[in-house]
């Protein structure tokens, strides 16, 4: 189910209960019954038929058919007396020249019918039984199938009884019972698959009681009396023994072949997203006839009756393909069943945005990489605000964005997918770029002049900081054989090489092997108002016995200045 039932607990599935009770009945019995219809001789025209007294209560109901009493006398037909416009659209036939002036006294005439009618009770009893019942029974909310039943005791109805004709070209049912039979108020005789109220037979050896506003199919002969409660309508005939009583606006209709319904509806919104609303609209059509007088409409096709409008509104709240099945049931109690699916899908899931970048800090101008990790993977586009004025591309799934200046920037990404749904996320900070450090030195270049067998101390040189950030100096030889930048490939120095640190008259060792870096100074974000020392120094022994004693070298140091 889509949603909460509104009346969970009520309703039936028609569909439902023909499908389980017919199998059942299916695998119990074999498909064809030998009931035959029960001839009813010149008594077939009459669609109302009594030997004592026929009763329009309230001269209200109307006939389609014929009208008979016999030998009772003409002026106990009751309720009759209005006869243009007529409510009959037969005859009404007595055997005198009592009561009514719309009858007429054709007594040799409804005399055969009352005997052919008497004949019909008598052959119907003897019918062969396929369903032999012990005592009485409550059919209400069954189906059955083509055949005689026969029960010794009362047969009634609480609730409708579905007739299937199993697609039968001329199905025939005979219900024969030794008691009362009786319909309780608003319930109904349906028929499906080919029945048809001519064929119906309902042998009654006590008296029949239609309930109000129910509808009755089949042709009733009963061995005593019928009645007919407000509104009942009865689709074949009332053939009493005794007397028929019509209680108010009851409706009798000699049953002829009727068309089943077709059960046939549009609807909007065959497929869309949840909640999906969507209109029905009924387009069945019944019998000329008849009309379509109850829709019963099932949206998930679960069992449960959901609507009995005839245009209804559903919304669906959960995401599948559910069946929506439309019992519509016509004016003569025929019903036909139409489904049809619709197409509910789930709602999107809005993308989620996210992203990572590297470096996330260094000195302008700076190269960054963004890399896309938003899901689900795959989005239809992506629109990159890189947080400056540059929007080189920004619509790349994963960028490669060049900062020119130093500063702070913010950086969001919108990701939207094939459902148009779009998420964006936002990075603060995301990436930051130092302006270069910048050093000043004063007393280029930074060299030393060695003297062999001298330690030598150069102090004067110095060096100013303008940075944004923090930074560091480190320093290295430039030269490729030791700190000697005369290419003798036979000299080295027998000491390291020593820088002065920031502060202290400390000094650090420079590894002898070229190029190798080491760092001697660090600082925070400042402006230096005093130059710092860079001070270097060396113990020199020569100990290549070939170099002149006197000779000069000079050693050269490299600075290179970065942030920590």
């Amino acid at each position: 189910m889509n949603r909460p039932k509104k009346n969970a607990g009520s309703g039936f599935s028609l569909l439902l209960a023909v499908a389980l009770i017919g199998l059942v009945m299916a695998a119990m019995i074999p498909a064809a019954m030998g009931a035959t219809a029960v001839e009813l001789g010149t008594a077939d025209t009459f669609a109302v038929l009594a030997k004592t007294a026929i009763t329009d209560s309230l001269s209200s109901s109307n006939i389609t058919g014929d009208v008979g009493l016999s030998p009772g006398s003409g002026s106990a037909i009751v309720g009759f007396d209005v006869c243009i416009p007529s409510r009959v659209t037969g005859t009404i036939y007595k055997v005198d020249d009592a009561g009514t002036t719309c009858a007429t006294n054709n007594p040799t005439l409804v005399g055969a019918a009352i005997t052919d009618m008497a004949d019909a009770y008598s052959n119907a009893t003897l019918a062969p039984i396929d369903f032999p019942t012990a005592s009485a029974e409550d059919i209400g909310g069954r189906t059955l199938i083509p055949g005689a039943y026969s029960w010794t005791g009362a047969l009634t109805m609480s609730d409708d009884v579905i007739l299937n004709g199993q697609g039968d070209a001329n199905p025939v049912w005979i219900f024969k019972t030794a008691g009362y039979l009786t319909i309780a108020d608003n319930k109904r005789i349906l028929l499906i698959n080919g029945a048809q109220p001519k064929n119906i037979f309902w042998v009654v050896a006590d008296y029949t009681t239609l309930g109000s506003s129910s509808v009755f199919n089949g042709n009733i002969l009963d061995a005593t009396a019928i009645n007919l409660n407000n509104n009942a309508t009865l689709h074949g005939r009332a053939l009493a023994q005794s007397a028929i009583t019509l209680l108010g606006a009851n409706t009798v209709d000699v049953p002829v072949a009727r068309v089943a319904p077709i059960a046939t509806f549009t609807f909007t919104n065959t497929t869309g997203t949840v909640p999906l609303i969507v209109s029905f609209t009924d387009t069945s059509s019944a019998d000329s006839g008849g009309s379509i007088s109850s829709w019963a409409w099932d949206f998930e096709n679960d069992g449960t009756i959901d609507s009995t409008a005839q245009n209804p509104v559903n919304t669906y709240t959960i995401a599948g393909t559910p069946t929506v099945n439309l019992t519509v049931t016509d004016s003569f109690g025929a019903i036909a069943t139409k489904l049809d699916t619709v197409t509910v899908n789930a709602a999107p899931i809005a993308p989620v945005a996210d992203f990572t970048f590297s470096p996330a800090s260094g000195p302008a101008p700076l190269g960054v990489t963004f890399i896309d990790n938003s899901t689900p993977a795959g989005q239809i586009s992506w629109a990159w605000d890189f947080g400056d004025s540059d929007s080189t591309n920004a619509t790349l799934q994963n960028p490669v964005h060049t900062y020119a200046s130093g500063g702070t920037y913010t950086v969001s990404l919108t990701v939207t997918d094939g459902s148009a749904a779009t998420n964006t996320t936002t990075v603060t900070n995301a990436v930051v770029t130092q302006d270069s450090v910048e050093i000043t030195v004063v007393n280029v270049p930074v060299s030393l002049s060695l003297i062999p067998g001298q330690t030598t101390t150069n102090t004067d040189t110095r060096f100013y900081v303008n940075s944004t950030t923090t930074w560091q100096v480190t320093a290295y030889d430039a030269g490729t054989n030791g700190f000697m930048t005369d290419d003798i490939s036979a000299a080295h120095l027998s000491e390291p090489f020593r820088v002065q640190q920031k502060s202290d008259n400390l000094y650090v060792n420079l590894s002898t092997t070229s190029l190798s870096a080491i760092q001697i100074q660090t600082g925070t974000a400042e402006v230096s108002g005093t130059a710092y020392p860079l001070g270097i120094q060396q113990e020199v022994t020569m100990t290549d016995l070939y170099l002149p004693g006197t000779d000069v070298y000079h050693i050269v140091v490299t600075l290179v200045v970065g942030i920590t």
